[in-house]
């Protein structure tokens, strides 16, 4: 059995709110890659089999994964994963939180043995990492609009237009949504480099009809810029949200995704969820994960 140890947890420098959707970035994992993955994991193996598994979290993405004020992170993925490590004896977690660009750095320098930062299965990403089968967290989003609109739903976007970065993975579900609604295509406008704040701005004066958004994104910015006429519909779609792993982590991958599918099957992850969301995103949302980028 796996000893009880106090965890090691080694915070990097903040470097601002992370992305949480990265695009997909190129190249792969060697031969000599994997062979110094082997030698690390054989060193990294105590006497009674354990073996200590470095996990990258992100450190200001509240409340999924952040830090508290002593500096060590909490949030939902926390959670989420000290009740894997809880699960998979032969394993013992040791956090880092890092901000997001940090963290792809180092799975793939091989630093880290997987990571958590609420990411979607992007085509670019499945060519690169591994993925378990199922998903620890959904991400509903909504639309925010005018006051004066009368837009409550997908539907009601028909031949209106929203604007989203073309390598964000949210650009493809509605590459998906109008390819799946021929006659009621939302007008998709591809840009980059804006902020979320700019986009909400663009709402507000009527440039465009409606922004594809997050709760807690809408709750944090919306103050910061001062707009008073925009609010949230209720949510019209959901992201499905993965733990992330490197082509050599394969048993690790398979061994946390059994995890995690028993902590779906007994309720374990909607417990979770109620603690961080206040509602249960695996009842309420499931269903809304069906409009999927191929």
């Amino acid at each position: 059995m796996k000893k009880n140890v106090v965890k090691k947890i080694s915070c990097l420098a903040l470097a601002g709110i992370a992305a949480f959707n990265m695009a997909g970035c190129s190249g792969g994992s060697t031969a000599s890659d994997a062979s110094a993955g082997s030698a690390q994991d054989t060193a990294n193996t105590s006497s009674d089999g354990v073996r200590k598994i470095v996990v990258g979290v992100g450190n200001a993405a509240a409340p999924f994964c952040y830090l508290d004020e002593n500096g060590e992170p909490i949030g939902y993925d926390l959670d989420v994963l000290k009740e894997i490590d809880k699960r998979l004896d032969q394993y013992e977690f040791e956090y880092q939180a890092m901000d997001f660009s940090t963290l792809v750095v180092s799975i793939d320098s091989g630093s880290v043995n997987m990571l958590a930062h609420e990411l979607v299965k992007s085509d670019a990403r499945k060519e690169k990492y591994l993925f378990p089968e199922q998903y620890y967290c959904l991400s509903p989003m909504a639309l925010a609009v005018r006051n004066d609109s009368e837009i409550t739903s997908l539907a009601d976007m028909a031949g209106k237009t929203m604007e989203l970065n073309p390598s964000q993975y949210e650009y493809q579900i509605m590459m998906a949504y109008n390819e799946s609604h021929p006659g009621s295509e939302v007008n998709v406008i591809g840009v980059s480099d804006q902020s979320t704040a700019d986009g909400y701005l663009k709402v507000s004066n009527g440039q465009v009809d409606a922004s594809l958004t997050y709760q807690a994104t809408f709750d944090s910015v919306i103050p910061e810029i001062g707009v008073d006429n925009l609010h949230l519909t209720d949510v019209v779609l959901c992201e499905d949200t993965y733990i992330m792993f490197p082509q050599t982590e394969q048993q690790l991958c398979d061994d946390v995704d059994a995890a995690l599918k028993d902590m779906f099957e007994d309720g374990t992850l909607s417990k979770i969820s109620n603690d961080w969301y206040g509602e249960d995103v695996f009842s309420l949302y499931s269903d809304m994960i069906a409009i999927v980028a191929e």
